[in-house]
């Protein structure tokens, strides 16, 4: 298909578009395209956010609710972030995202707004790319750490009669104030089938490919209204169900050091995570690599050493261009 005319809602409209951002699907593609095609950087990085930004919640949705989402998208197109064409594509991808909503498959996270909220006010969403990471201060005095190609939004002021809220994709590292003074004592961590409330804590969240890895250091929190964490706690949810971890727990949050950190992890793991950071796009030509088990660690900022590690201790063959490696 040629994309070389479309802008940033028309490639948030494209079914390829978004199984790329939400599921990695036919990466080595839409790689190829973005290296030969370096002037559409920003289009692309503005369409990954829209998908991002409406990835949030798929559930029923009311009558009353459509209006809701209609009356958001009126807002959303009117947004200088999204209104420099108001063209005919940009009344297609408005429709289907209509249709997209009715089916129930994708929609706005101004539903989660309008759940815990019948105001919408300002939100703010906040992106990092491939291989980036960045340090949020929320309005209430909470910090963020967000790790890299993840999001988060929130209102941009919050309420003192409405419980604290922040949607998540990707993975973050939260510090909440609590009970700021002025505000509701509740903050929520909201994804589409795990919601994490707390009062004032510090813990990970890892919410990609459908699972949610939460691992709590400080503090108490519930999740799901039903199930409570204590420090020291790692859980597993996925599949609508709950699974109790163990592990190294500095494992999971070496990315706050700016480092990977590995122990026994099976090469295809690895792959998924350097994936899921940098963007890589990593294929092994015999499946039996994939179970080969990796221990090893080394600075974020240089991918490579851990790749040239992963080679060495397998004694396997790389080639690599751009971001797409084979091992062999």
């Amino acid at each position: 298909m040629n994309y070389g005319g479309y802008d940033a809602a028309d490639f948030a409209a494209d079914a390829d578009f978004r199984a790329w951002v939400l599921e990695n699907t036919n990466a080595a593609f839409w790689i190829q395209w973005q290296a030969a095609h370096p002037e559409q950087e920003p289009v692309l990085q503005e369409a990954r956010a829209m998908v991002l930004a409406l990835r949030f919640r798929t559930n029923e949705i009311s009558t009353e609710e459509m209006a809701a989402v209609k009356y958001q998208v009126d807002e959303l197109l009117n947004d200088a972030a999204v209104k420099k064409n108001n063209g005919p594509s940009r009344r297609r991808w408005l429709y289907t995202l209509g249709a997209s909503i009715a089916a129930a498959t994708l929609t706005l996270l101004a539903i989660t707004w309008y759940r815990t909220s019948h105001t919408t006010p300002q939100k703010i969403i906040v992106q990092t790319g491939f291989g980036e990471t960045k340090i949020i201060h929320l309005p209430d005095g909470s910090v963020v750490q967000l790790n890299a190609n993840s999001t988060v939004a929130y209102p941009a002021k919050w309420e003192q009669d409405k419980i604290r809220t922040v949607a998540l994709q990707g993975e973050a590292y939260f510090n909440v104030s609590k009970s700021p003074a002025g505000l509701h004592p509740k903050f929520r961590v909201m994804m589409p089938a795990v919601t994490i409330e707390v009062k004032g804590t510090a813990f990970n969240v890892y919410h990609r490919h459908n699972k949610v890895m939460v691992l709590l250091e400080e503090g108490k929190i519930v999740v799901n209204d039903s199930l409570q964490m204590k420090p020291g706690d790692m859980m597993l949810f996925a599949s609508g169900t709950s699974q109790r971890l163990t592990g190294n727990a500095a494992q999971l949050t070496a990315w706050k050091q700016h480092r990977l950190v590995f122990h026994e992890e099976t090469l295809l793991n690895v792959a998924q995570q350097l994936s899921d950071i940098y963007g890589y796009h990593i294929e092994f030509r015999n499946k039996r690599m994939e179970g080969l088990l990796f221990t090893g660690s080394g600075p974020a900022a240089d991918p490579a050493l851990l790749l040239k590690a992963m080679t060495t201790v397998h004694q396997l063959k790389m080639t690599q261009h751009n971001s797409v490696i084979i091992f062999e």
